[in-house]
């Protein structure tokens, strides 16, 4: 899962570096990222990057840009990525602290 967010991570700091007229490059790479999330569960994940790679490809086909859906949709995605992140940390460290006490309460070593 941590992976997963990392690469969602990535590929939004790369579709900013590289700007928004990247078009249907970055929307493959989207798309291949949203089947990732559908499958691990991150169904809203998923969601968002299917949105966000098809105004990328809509974008392409426009003369009259406008950025803001785009860029709502781009941060919508990165506020729900942060999210995920957050969660994903708070459970690896309630985990952590939960082996610890089983291995106190046993006496054992880890």
């Amino acid at each position: 899962m941590n992976e997963l967010l990392q690469e969602m991570e990535q590929a939004l700091a790369d579709l900013l570096r590289s700007g928004l007229d990247t078009g249907s490059g970055a929307a493959v790479q989207l798309r291949a990222l949203a089947v990732r999330c559908e499958d691990t569960g991150l169904h809203t994940g998923a969601a968002l990057l299917t949105e966000l790679a098809d105004r990328l490809e809509a974008r392409g086909r426009t003369l009259n840009k406008d950025d803001l859906p785009l860029t709502e949709t781009l941060c919508r995605l990165a506020h729900y990525r942060e999210l995920c992140a957050e969660k994903y940390q708070k459970e690896a460290i309630l985990r952590r602290w939960q082996e610890q006490q089983n291995t106190q309460q046993t006496g054992g070593t880890a």
